[in-house]
């Protein structure tokens, strides 16, 4: 018998060998409240880890959802293709608007407690709350020291070896509190607003080119049309329309590529030359990165902004994250 067949063997086992749910919910329900509490916290973990990691892979799928916002707006409308029998698949360009959820200074004061840290970041000047979060356990069952970044505008998850090398350091209680009000107040004078791309209407013959990230969401405009479809990554539209002989192409705002890229995505920013640009860890910090650049045009590269920097003999270039839009509208222009 092979090693592959003893593990599964072994596997088989171990799964015969477990209690039924019914039995395996009583033993813990038998359990004192604060253990149950503790099982069930870490079980929690454990899923929460598991989405957060597919969300970032693109994997996740949350099935069908309802898009909701205080403004949806179809700014454009391309036909993708047409049936004899008179069905079509269209490719909307919809524009979400949302009212900014801000965090009073009032309501962020009443969750300072002792273990609180009160951040303020070098690079941005932003400031956020710090409070532990719990423990949360990766795929192999490591556990991860995690906190949670209360900010103005919202919060996120963060976990200790991120905070270490990120640019968050400690401040005054009243810089805290001063620059909190001013972010709440900028906050509420600019409602977020974000683009994006649906393909809608008979899919199933152009399913498998709309890309792996299989998002599909309900939505009702501010025309009063309800639409069902599948969204189509800002930096994949372009490639939908080449695979489907359209030459007419989508021209994408740099803030829709450089957000496409700061989220994982390699993205096309020069079509004449193949020029990409993707986000890179380099020395514990976050950069853009920028792939199939001319050596011989580095002067030009460097006079938009960009800069260079020897890794393993290797001449790499990068846009520096704070200055990246700018850049690339230079190279758009």
């Amino acid at each position: 018998m092979s090693r592959n067949d003893c593990r599964r063997c072994s596997e088989d086992t171990l799964t015969d060998n477990l209690p039924p749910i019914p039995r395996w919910l009583n033993r813990i329900l038998a359990l004192p409240i604060a253990l149950q509490n503790a099982v069930f916290d870490e079980f929690l973990g454990l899923v929460e880890a598991r989405i957060d990691a597919a969300r970032k892979a693109g994997t996740f799928d949350a099935g069908v959802e309802t898009l909701v916002a205080d403004k949806l707006t179809t700014v454009e409308e391309r036909v993708l293709r047409e049936d004899p029998n008179g069905a079509s698949t269209q490719l909307l360009t919809i524009e979400a608007q949302w009212a900014p959820k801000i965090t009073p200074l009032a309501d962020i004061a009443k969750r300072i407690v002792a273990k609180t840290r009160l951040l303020r970041n070098g690079r941005s000047s932003r400031v956020a709350a710090l409070l532990p979060d719990r423990t949360r356990l990766m795929d192999d069952g490591t556990p991860v020291a995690s906190f949670t970044l209360h900010r103005p505008g919202g919060r996120s998850w963060i976990t200790a070896d991120e905070l270490a090398e990120s640019h968050w350091d400690d401040c005054e209680r009243g810089t805290f509190e001063e620059a909190w009000q001013g972010e709440a107040t900028e906050l509420a004078t600019r409602p977020y607003t974000e683009r994006f791309y649906l393909a809608t209407g008979r899919l199933l013959p152009i399913w498998n080119l709309l890309g792996d990230e299989a998002q599909v969401r309900r939505l009702v405009t501010q025309d009063g049309r309800s639409l069902l479809g599948r969204i189509v990554p800002a930096e994949a539209v372009n490639m939908l329309l080449d695979k489907l002989g359209l030459g007419d192409r989508i021209v994408l705002s740099p803030d829709q590529l450089v957000e496409a890229a700061l989220g994982g995505k390699v993205v096309p920013i020069d079509a004449l030359s193949g020029a990409s640009i993707k986000r890179s860890r380099v020395n514990g910090e976050q950069r853009l990165e920028v792939l199939g650049f001319d050596p011989r045009a580095l002067a030009s590269w460097k006079a938009k902004g960009c800069f260079t920097e020897i890794i393993a003999y290797q001449t790499r270039l990068f846009m520096p994250v704070t200055s990246a839009r700018e850049i690339v509208a230079k190279l758009a222009a």
